[in-house]
């Protein structure tokens, strides 16, 4: 039987050792993240994603849902949406969005489903 240690994974925000997140089309964002469980063959799993003032996210598809929480800062979505920290979101399956942080944020996002890269004009 395999003990619990070997089988957990812990990371704690207040020391992560960050890493650049490359974005189709957007290179030298301000964005960054730690990966906890994702894995990109799947789409599944959770990671932490961090975006400076006034990054942007590229537009992207979700094959299956998303789910992110807002630890702290502000997100506005290309439809005008803002959501603030402790807002926890949920998007179906199908989505299509892009985003951007005016004054920078720290999410925690699961995906259940690969995530498809777009050409804005595909939103």
């Amino acid at each position: 039987m395999n003990k619990l240690n070997n089988l957990r994974k812990v990371a704690n925000i207040k020391n992560l050792n960050w890493e650049v997140l490359d974005q189709p089309g957007l290179p030298g964002e301000d964005v960054w993240w730690f990966n906890l469980s994702y894995d990109p063959k799947t789409g599944q799993g959770s990671y932490l994603y961090k975006m400076g003032p006034k990054a942007r996210s590229n537009p992207h598809e979700h094959e299956g849902p998303e789910e992110f929480f807002i630890l702290e800062g502000d997100l506005v979505d290309h439809d005008g949406y803002i959501y603030k920290e402790g807002d926890f979101v949920s998007l179906n399956g199908g989505s299509r969005h892009y985003s951007h942080s005016p004054s920078g944020c720290t999410i925690v996002v699961t995906h259940r489903g690969k995530v498809i890269d777009l050409d804005e004009d595909e939103i």
